[in-house]
């Protein structure tokens, strides 16, 4: 019985970690009012509900919308990724991913049962969405620009 090399371990870990942190914006996508109207604390189901208070959750609402759907076109791309092989081996991109979309999960499924505010999102998207999605781009370019790997 052998060693278990990293990718053995890392290849799956990234896979779940990956497909864990899309069905948390996932649950935001298909709960998107609930998730607007515990952050802006609006009805806007409510007859009384002023306009004002309306445009704003129209508003937060279009603003998280837009996120979160560009937050799963970067999860069709790391996936797209994932599945071409670019990074799988390598390992500090690997565990960088690998811990981006872990903490990405966790701080995403606290701000929706938390109810944290707007800003907070977009912070986790650019660092726990886009940043990896970047650093997989630009791994994929230098591999093809420059052959630094040959299949």
């Amino acid at each position: 019985m052998g060693y278990i090399r990293a990718e053995e371990v890392t290849i799956p870990l990234r896979f779940l970690v990956l497909t864990a942190h899309f069905i948390s914006i996932l649950t935001i996508v298909f709960d998107l009012d609930a998730v607007v109207s515990g952050m802006t604390q609006v009805n806007p189901f409510n007859d009384k509900t002023s306009q004002a208070a309306k445009d704003e959750f129209d508003g937060v609402k279009k603003t998280v919308a837009g996120l979160t759907y560009a937050g799963l076109a970067c999860f069709g791309v790391e996936y797209i990724t994932l599945f071409l092989g670019v990074t799988i081996f390598f390992r500090p991109l690997m565990v960088t991913n690998i811990v981006a979309h872990f903490v990405g999960l966790i701080l995403t499924i606290l701000f929706y049962v938390d109810n944290w505010n707007l800003d907070s999102y977009i912070a986790f998207f650019t660092v726990f969405e886009a940043c990896p999605m970047v650093l997989e781009l630009l791994t994929l370019f230098f591999i093809s620009k420059f052959s630094f790997v040959k299949y």
